[in-house]
């Protein structure tokens, strides 16, 4: 048994004597004859544990008093030390309690108990005569370490449509707004008015207007974690704060998704699934996952009010445009599609609008892959912003605590159909490229 057994054992046998003498202590009466007996037993024993004690203690001294003998100097016969294995090489603090270990060997080495073959020191490459951090036992113990503040992470893609949107406050869980029904311009511009121009006695033609209405419905969208008290206590960063952190890029994620890629059934309705979406065939011959400068032109055709829209690509499409180039002239002048910003808080444009890349744009060549949007005819309907809350309840027995978030929304684009002119091409507030394979 080492010393740190010995010592644990004889600390055992001494709690358990004083329990014995504190339980009649407490009843304010004589220990009974089969205490006295239990008790004269645990004194023995712990006589002899010490015992024990001092003998490991006098051979620890003894061994750290021994003088190694130099190199080249020969031994008396009979006293040579045969040199086997050297058994600190492979060692290392594992298993459960290791930190345990290693801390109680730190203690042992540095209070002159022991030294722990598995606290091996570093030579430095100068000389070995010198304090210095390489080597544990020669001042290595004593150069603290440290975690500095912050936790590193990937953080999610800006939402750069957000601010664009129309804002849609709801003040009960279901909202139906008022709309004109006026995308056919092909005899009105009004949802159904007309004006005709008449002889003086000839009486007017009537007309009236048509209307629909655009339905919000709020659904909840949730995240919900737990996180031990102990971690909460320890942690040397906050952790609800990493949480809480956490959970606004999930939810700020979900949002600008949505916002493209929704279903519409029991979340937002994603301009990818709308049906006022337009969708700009390839050009004749074009090859796979490729954008040609007819694309660009053709798609910011088909927009309305281009003044006003924004461009959104995923990342893979950024080569192909980067590359667009219109000639200008006889000398065949080119003129780029594509313009990096020229400051760090400057944004990208394409044929002049602003453009962004985000990775819930699809792949390039698949329809979804860039997007042309005027996202001000977009309706964002807020119920409940997000919420937050805790509770120690919830796993109260397993010392757990419980992290809920939560809002309820929903959005959609309020255009049902695309916009009929009165002379050419079908315009919308949303216009995609349509697979290239």
């Amino acid at each position: 048994m080492n010393i740190k057994h010995l010592r644990q054992s004889f600390a055992d046998l001494m709690a358990d004597g004083a329990k014995i003498l504190k339980t009649a202590e407490d009843g304010k009466r004589e220990l009974s004859a089969e205490e006295k007996k239990q008790h004269d037993e645990i004194l023995s024993k712990a006589e002899g544990v010490r015992e024990d004690i001092k003998r490991t203690e006098r051979q620890m001294d003894l061994e750290r008093q021994m003088t190694p003998i130099n190199e080249g100097a020969s031994a008396p016969e009979g006293s040579k030390v045969s040199v086997g294995k050297d058994n600190s090489e492979g060692h290392e603090f594992a298993g459960p309690s290791r930190h345990k270990d290693f801390l109680q060997a730190v203690m042992d080495f540095t209070t002159g108990r022991r030294s722990d073959k598995r606290l091996l020191p570093y030579r430095a490459t100068q000389g070995s005569d010198e304090q210095g951090t390489y080597s544990d036992p020669f001042g290595g113990f004593l150069v603290p370490t440290s975690v500095l503040p912050g936790v590193l992470s990937i953080g999610a893609d800006e939402d750069p449509i957000a601010p664009l949107t129309t804002k849609i406050p709801m003040r009960t869980p279901t909202v139906d707004i008022n709309a004109r029904v006026d995308k056919n311009h092909s005899t009105s511009v009004s949802g159904g008015l007309i004006v005709t121009r008449r002889p003086e006695t000839v009486d007017g033609t009537s007309s009236r207007m048509q209307f629909e209405q655009v339905h919000l419905a709020a659904h909840e969208l949730f995240g919900l974690a737990y996180a031990t008290e102990s971690i909460l206590a320890d942690s040397p960063e906050s952790f609800v704060a990493i949480i809480e952190a956490g959970f606004n890029d999930e939810f700020a994620a979900k949002a600008i998704d949505e916002r493209l890629n929704g279903t519409g059934v029991g979340e937002p309705l994603g301009v990818m699934r709308s049906g006022c979406l337009v969708s700009v065939a390839k050009e004749s011959g074009q090859g796979a996952a490729t954008i040609v400068t007819e694309n660009i032109d053709k798609m910011s055709a088909r927009i309305w009010k281009y003044r006003r829209a924004v461009w959104i690509a995923n990342q893979t499409a950024k080569p192909q445009l980067m590359a667009l180039v219109r000639v200008v002239g006889t000398g065949g002048t080119t003129i780029p599609y594509y313009s990096p910003a020229d400051s760090e808080n400057g944004v990208d444009t394409l044929l002049g609008r602003p453009i962004y890349f985000s990775e819930f744009c699809k792949t390039l060549g698949t329809t979804g892959d860039i997007i042309l949007g005027n996202w001000k005819e977009y309706l964002d309907g807020t119920y409940q912003p997000l919420q937050k809350a805790e509770s120690i309840h919830v796993r109260f027995i397993s010392n757990e605590r419980t992290f809920k978030f939560w809002l309820r929304n929903d959005g959609q684009p309020w255009w049902k159909t695309p916009l009929t002119p009165k002379n050419g091409d079908t315009l919308s507030s949303f216009v995609a490229l349509a697979t290239r394979a």
